[in-house]
């Protein structure tokens, strides 16, 4: 709890100070079993159609030193990081695609299949659909770096800020436990990590 205390009203206002984001609060230690617990319920239940989906980047920030969750509105910018993989083992073989113009090149491309309009799936990479229907991939929601949190303070200086999405499940927990249940159309969270760099 040591680096909290001086950290907390940080992050907190680094937070609030970005556009599309409403409020921000710390996460308490005692809820991070829970959060891990939701997700864990709903990867056990979460098949895509195509696949199980791990969200890794809700187990990455809740081992952060700080953990924060942040109310989103729909002025957030996600930024072009694909916030959903494809992957068989440790490689990625499809990706979310936000970027207009990528998704334009892609589009030419005859080693990628569309799963929808903006996943891409590499075919050169995986043996399409067997690969699926044997759950030889999965899907994973990884963790991502916040480019859009700036925080100026040299006790920070090395240390790395990250985000993740929550499930569904996860989500109405959050809004439930720091937003006094705020639930309407357009508001989301994420959990935000702080962790030191690693050398």
């Amino acid at each position: 709890m040591g680096d909290r205390a001086w950290m907390d009203p940080l992050l907190v206002n680094s937070l609030q100070r970005v556009r599309g984001i409403q409020a921000a609060r710390p996460v308490a230690p005692e809820d991070l079993g829970r959060i891990v617990d939701i997700e864990q319920e709903a990867e056990a239940r979460s098949l895509m159609g195509l696949g199980k989906v791990v969200n890794s980047g809700i187990h990455e920030v809740v081992r952060c030193p700080g953990v924060y969750v942040a109310l989103t509105d729909m002025e957030f910018d996600w930024g072009d990081h694909p916030s959903l993989l494809l992957k068989k083992g440790d490689q990625v073989v499809g990706q979310e695609v936000r970027d207009e113009r990528r998704i334009a090149a892609l589009k030419t491309r005859k080693d990628v299949w569309f799963l929808h309009r903006n996943f891409v799936v590499f075919k050169d990479r995986v043996s399409f659909p067997r690969d699926i229907m044997k759950k030889i991939c999965h899907f994973e929601i990884p963790c991502l770096p916040a480019d859009w949190c700036r925080v100026d303070d040299p006790r920070l200086a090395g240390w790395t800020i990250v985000y993740a999405n929550p499930s569904p499940p996860c989500d109405r927990f959050l809004k439930e436990a720091y937003f006094g249940g705020h639930d309407e159309q357009g508001l989301g969270t994420i959990l935000v990590g702080a962790r030191p760099e690693s050398r």
